[in-house]
């Protein structure tokens, strides 16, 4: 293995999983044996926490690989707040000393040039890039997909999907359900008709999906695309209640120890759903949690007992859900 550390960065959620899947494979063959994977949460973690963490004795295992996805502190100035210097101290003391028998691979959305982690990272670790595919590289993986199912598709679906602005997680699972429900023939591009979101016709999931990244930007321009094309905001607030509560229950799973394996066996979710939410989990404190459910029950009331305008308390759940505990804090 060439590095024992690793910044992947973008925001192709499905990509990022693939490299690390990659990098534990590569350790697996040099090694001959499985390492240890530790999943932490930079964001729940206190910086102590994460300090004491990291430290590695290989007493029951050769090798270990600690894995933290998108921590706040790796984001920007503004929405790090006061306390992330206290993480990005506890990463560099790591990196300061000799840690023998572990792999650590970080992964945020953006390469924050006034982070002086990212800085340090920039020059020091393996950096991945994870963005979305230019079209040309994205057919070739379309159609790999329907080859590896046995299946074949037009030329037409593959620019309808390449064109789509859907994240590659979205166009696997839509790649799975086509080539479960056509057999025998060509996929067409009639078969794609009332299964593939185009982005000019947004659906609510797209929404949910954001506020699980926490992503205010991303969350506030899909509110206003359903608003205009009519979608009541009691639809949205009910599935972000779905949505919610199908994280909150494969994060306690998870926390639990049970593996994805065992928390699809258990849910009947798919395992790319389990990867999900479990990851989306990680972002959010149980005291968070409970305080949405109960603003959403606010908000449910609110707009079927009252004058107030459903728009501005749904605006006022995506800015809530969006804002960090401990950005708060640092502000």
């Amino acid at each position: 293995m060439e590095s024992n550390l690793y910044l992947i960065w973008g925001k192709e959620a499905f990509l990022i999983d693939q490299e690390i899947d990659r990098i534990t494979r590569q350790l697996r063959e040099e090694m001959g044996e499985d390492s240890e994977l530790l999943y932490l949460d930079g964001d729940e973690l206190t910086a102590r926490e994460l300090r004491e963490q990291l430290e590695f004795s290989p007493l029951f295992t050769l090798h270990r690989v600690a894995i933290i996805k998108r921590p706040y502190w790796l984001g920007k100035g503004k929405k790090r707040g006061n306390k992330s210097e206290d993480y990005i101290k506890a990463v560099n003391d790591y990196l300061d000393g000799a840690t023998p028998g572990q792999t650590l691979v970080l992964t945020t959305m953006e390469m924050e040039k006034t982070n002086s982690l990212l800085k340090r990272l920039n020059k020091e670790a393996g950096i991945i890039e994870c963005n979305t595919p230019d079209k040309k590289i994205l057919g070739r993986w379309i159609m790999e997909q329907f080859k590896q199912r046995g299946r074949s598709c037009t030329s037409q679906v593959v620019k309808r999907l390449q064109s789509s602005g859907q994240d590659m997680y979205y166009l696997f699972n839509l790649i799975e359900k086509l080539s479960l429900q056509v057999e025998g023939r060509t996929i067409e591009d009639h078969d794609l008709e009332q299964e593939l979101d185009i982005r000019d016709e947004i659906k609510v999931f797209k929404l949910t999906d954001a506020l699980l990244r926490r992503d205010l930007n991303g969350g506030m321009q899909a509110f206003h695309q359903l608003l205009e094309q009519g979608e009541h905001p009691l639809l949205f607030l009910n599935l972000t209640v779905r949505q919610l509560a199908s994280m909150t229950r494969i994060k306690d799973y998870s926390e639990k120890g049970f593996s994805n394996k065992q928390i699809a066996d258990i849910t009947g979710m798919k395992d790319f759903m389990v990867r999900k939410f479990r990851d989306s989990g990680r972002h959010f404190t149980w005291e968070e949690i409970r305080r949405f459910f109960a603003l959403c029950l606010d908000i449910d009331w609110k707009i079927k007992n009252t004058s107030q305008d459903a728009g501005f308390l749904l605006e006022s759940l995506i800015i809530e859900i969006c804002n960090q505990s401990r950005d708060q804090a640092g502000t």
